[in-house]
């Protein structure tokens, strides 16, 4: 039964960390494609003051109408050179996103716009008149403009889609992993229930036996004392269950409010998220992404109002993750603790430096952060040399940072930067390559940073930093080595 608990409470807790990274990509890649539309559009604007009627053209009309001033050809020729380079970089940009992108009339324009200032000083200096400078350099600009309008709206179109191809493929991909969540916690709480019945079943049946020993014992006086001894007996099996009762239901009520509490806050945020969506997509989504979409927001509704009630029957008051100073020799030593019989089992020597600086951290996550780093460290172990594992803080003004370093296999640095995606995994040794993903989520909650330098065969070194927000006085100095 622990074992189908564990396996339960591992897929609960996998299903909501999946759901909040689904999430949180499809943000990083909606606003990554925000980012390329604002560019390319401050682009195109851009273009259009160059060659409009605040621009080269009207420049270059003034040039032609006050020839007294000669600062307008200047003037026209900046604008042209402006534009040239803007005209580039769409081609570019947009190359990359439609494909290929050429403006064959905007710049025919702009090579016509330079024959023109190229020719215009000599025909002033010749004293041509106005009506004849008109008539020889005028040139009809249309085309550029609805050239530069149609690529304007073909770029948005294609943003549009964009963006709804990613809604679509997060939505289908989230209301998968909803589902699944879901049935993990529906199979949770019959699992709990059930236990508690079948105790509950237990207990009464052994209230009747006691009442019917009470009844022999009156009827035959004969057997008192052999009745007594029974019942005695049956007095402290039923004790003794009962104290187990009370310790299964304690369980069973820590257990609930720490699902309920751990499945809020991403509930939150799906919902949160979703409503954002509807609202900030309600003029592209189809009738079938929007009714989807609704559902995501009654589902997560719904499981809402689940959780309260979880958290009604248990008694327990949700509390908010807060930070505080931490003692990170204490979160260390446990860890250590925690993880004996690995460290044994490797025989690894674990040298911890004493009066570790403390930092500003949530103490769990911050246990949680330090136990995957040790765990990696014992797991990814290099066989031909014992495994040596050192742990440091370092102090700045404005950060503290605390080092996890071991001499194990160590990472080629052009694995580096992809180490703390989820499921990246560099070995076939097992582990299930979520590890240093919660690692880099811990520390983007503390507005830190984690960092490794490692090169292959030489071991790593993992460094947690964390903003100061208190003031921190210890030092690290002498070493407490932990061995097998």
């Amino acid at each position: 039964m622990n074992t189908k608990n564990a396996v339960l409470t591992t897929l609960l807790l996998f299903f909501i960390t999946l759901e909040v990274l689904i999430a949180l990509d499809y943000k990083s890649k909606q606003k990554e494609l925000n980012q390329k539309r604002v560019a390319i559009y401050a682009q195109i604007s851009e273009l259009k003051n160059q060659i409009g009627y605040v621009g080269l053209i009207d420049n270059f009309k003034n040039a032609i109408l006050r020839t007294e001033d000669s600062h307008h050809i200047d003037k026209a020729s900046e604008n042209l050179r402006v534009a040239t380079i803007q005209l580039h970089k769409i081609e570019h940009q947009g190359g990359l996103i439609l494909g290929e992108l050429k403006m064959p009339a905007t710049r025919d324009m702009l090579t016509a716009y330079r024959e023109r200032l190229t020719l215009l000083p000599s025909l002033l200096d010749n004293n041509t008149n106005v009506r004849e400078l008109g008539h020889y350099l005028r040139y009809n600009d249309e085309p550029s403009h609805l050239e530069i309008e149609a690529i304007y709206q073909k770029i948005s179109v294609l943003f549009a889609s964009k963006l709804l191809d990613l809604l679509d493929q997060k939505f289908k991909l989230g209301l998968l992993v909803m589902v699944a969540l879901l049935l993990t916690l529906v199979a949770i709480i019959r699992f709990f229930f059930k236990k508690q019945q079948e105790a509950l079943e237990l207990s009464k049946a052994l209230n009747v036996k006691m009442e019917s020993n009470e009844i022999d014992m009156a009827r035959s006086q004969t057997i008192l004392l052999s009745v007594m001894q029974d019942v005695e007996k049956e007095k402290r099996q039923a004790t003794t269950l009962n104290k187990k009762l009370i310790n299964k239901n304690k369980q069973m009520e820590q257990f609930i409010y720490t699902v309920s509490h751990d499945l809020k806050s991403p509930l939150v945020t799906i919902a949160a998220f979703s409503q954002k969506l509807q609202t900030e997509l309600v003029d592209t989504l189809t009738e079938k992404q929007s009714y989807r979409l609704s559902r995501i927001i009654q589902n997560a509704d719904n499981m809402e109002l689940l959780l309260a009630d979880l958290l009604d029957l248990s008694r327990i008051v949700q509390q908010a993750i807060t930070t505080a100073n931490v003692n990170v020799n204490l979160v260390i030593e446990q860890q250590c603790l925690a993880l004996e019989a690995a460290i044994a089992e490797a025989s690894a020597r674990i040298n911890i430096a004493k009066n570790l600086d403390t930092v500003s951290a949530n103490e769990r996550l911050l246990s949680e952060g330090i136990l995957n780093l040790l765990s990696n460290a014992l797991r990814y172990l290099d066989p031909a040399r014992p495994l040596i594992i050192e742990i440091f803080t370092t102090k700045t003004s404005t950060a503290t940072t605390l080092h996890i370093k071991d001499n194990g296999i160590g990472i080629d640095p052009k694995y580096h930067k992809i180490i703390f995606g989820l499921f990246e995994r560099l070995s076939t040794i097992k582990g299930s390559g979520v590890g240093l993903t919660i690692v880099k989520t811990i520390m983007d909650k503390h507005n830190g940073r984690v960092l490794v330098d490692s090169q292959l065969g030489e071991g790593c070194c993992f460094s947690l930093e964390f903003p100061n927000v208190a003031q921190n006085t210890n030092t690290n100095t002498n070493t407490n080595t932990i061995a097998s």
